[in-house]
């Protein structure tokens, strides 16, 4: 982005190495010497999805304006009035401070690249000492075993705010609350495959196919039914689908649960073979310029090849 009188931009785009996208007709100078650039990906659950640029309003909201609008290796040729999906980059330009507050928006923005006019300077610089001892005991309390994981990371919650480490708005801010509802959802439904019979007809199905194998035949097929279910379902909902059913096929088999729902958790979170399996993986898909292809050769040798190694060193640091 250059700012100058249009004949000294009219000799720069002559410039073989240059080429005009677009041009802002209004008066800039309000941005004075802080203005930056900066490239931000719409989160795959952002709230402008399917909204325009126009409609969301960066201007009047959050005092930045559009500059363009990246669409995988493609540009948008009207990009205010073209409906936002998932994975588009925007580049935007505006005060600092204005960019710097994309950086709380993280469940709807990801900055790629904050701008190099940006210093970075600690919310709370003399409390990180504190922050720091926070840290420490919750993993102290966590390994020693004194106290629940859950509980410990509460503690460590309450703590932060309690030593004004983090304010209570921007800890409550951070929860993502989609995930809690999706797992709230899903913990009925988890349910009703217990009481139902339907996770003990699944699992005997399981043990029907498997026949007279081993734990770890049983170990490799929830693995792999977790994995597939993981390329159209989120990580979350599939872990809690199919733990009832590992833990219902260990009991079948007179083994430990614990093997088997390690197993569900690491598959889980295998869902390399396609760009839409987990939004970890759709965040880097247009940063990246990679196709659709690339993750099935990549990402179905790397899910074999985790599965194969969890099941082989799960048992042995949980027992069957």
């Amino acid at each position: 982005m250059v700012v100058g009188e249009p004949a000294e931009l009219a000799i720069l785009s002559d410039q073989s190495a240059f080429r005009v996208v677009g041009v802002i007709e209004e008066e800039t100078t309000e941005w004075g010497t802080g203005v930056a650039l900066a490239d931000m990906l719409v989160h795959p659950e952002a709230r402008i999805i399917g909204r325009t640029v126009s409609e969301y309003a960066f201007r009047d909201i959050h005092g930045v304006d559009v500059i363009g609008v990246l669409r995988g290796e493609d540009r948008l040729d009207d990009p205010f009035r073209t409906e936002l999906k998932a994975g588009d980059r925007i580049l935007i330009a505006g005060p600092v401070s204005n960019i710097d507050a994309f950086a709380e928006l993280n469940h709807d923005f990801v900055l790629l690249h904050l701008p190099t006019e940006r210093e970075y300077v600690p919310l709370v610089p003399d409390k990180y000492l504190s922050s720091l001892a926070i840290l420490v005991m919750m993993v102290v309390l966590s390994v020693s075993g004194l106290v629940p994981v859950v509980v410990a990371v509460l503690l460590a919650a309450i703590a932060a705010v309690l030593f004004r480490t983090i304010s209570p708005e921007r800890a409550y801010g951070a929860i993502h609350w989609s995930s809690i509802v999706l797992i709230a959802g899903m913990l009925p439904l988890a349910d009703a495959l217990q009481v139902t019979g339907g996770a003990d007809l699944v699992a005997d199905a399981l043990i029907s196919f498997v026949g007279d194998g081993s734990p770890r035949a049983m170990m490799g097929m929830l693995f792999f039914l977790t994995a597939a279910q993981g390329l159209v379902l989120s990580n979350t909902a599939t872990s809690v689908l199919v733990a009832p059913i590992s833990v219902t096929a260990a009991e079948t088999m007179g083994v430990s649960p614990y093997p088997f729902v390690i197993c569900v958790l690491l598959a889980a979170s295998s869902a390399f073979s396609t760009p839409v399996s987990t939004p970890v993986i759709t965040l880097v898909v247009a940063p990246g310029g990679y196709r659709f292809a690339d993750f099935l050769k990549i990402g179905l040798p790397l899910t074999v090849l985790v599965g194969v190694i969890a099941v082989a060193i799960t048992p042995v640091f949980f027992p069957l």
